[in-house]
């Protein structure tokens, strides 16, 4: 007799899609956005604390002295970085919200990190 191997329950084919699948992707997910949110607010925090020059009235590192524009686009694309993986962490629920918001934030994480090496090749090709 030929035996016919039982058919796997619908429980056990959806703990294995969501242990093969979903449960990676997820923890990817949540380490990067939980990352950036820690990246883009130590940035800011320590842009604040370091040593500053005063510019048309504006506080600006001492690294970007003479751009106080570049450090300020530098700022709101780190706090942009923040606000994007912070909500991506919040609406988790909601996936197409929650992808929309961690493509945002990764964009303007990218974006900060092409502000800050523009800033460094002006500061020595071209030092104010």
């Amino acid at each position: 007799m030929n035996s016919v191997p039982p058919e796997k329950s619908l429980q056990e084919r959806l703990f294995q899609h969501l242990s093969k699948v979903l449960i990676p992707n997820l923890i990817t997910t949540l380490c990067s956005m939980k990352s950036m949110v820690y990246i883009s607010s130590t940035t800011a925090t320590i842009s604040m604390i370091i040593p500053q020059d005063i510019v048309d009235g504006r506080p600006v590192p001492v690294f970007f002295r003479g751009r106080p524009t570049i450090y300020h686009i530098f700022l709101s694309c780190t706090l942009f970085a923040f606000l994007g993986s912070f909500s991506s962490l919040m609406v988790q629920h909601k996936p197409k919200v929650e992808r929309v918001f961690r493509i945002y934030a990764v964009a303007s994480m990218i974006s900060a990190l092409v502000t800050l090496l523009y800033a460094t090749v002006l500061r020595y090709v071209s030092p104010p």
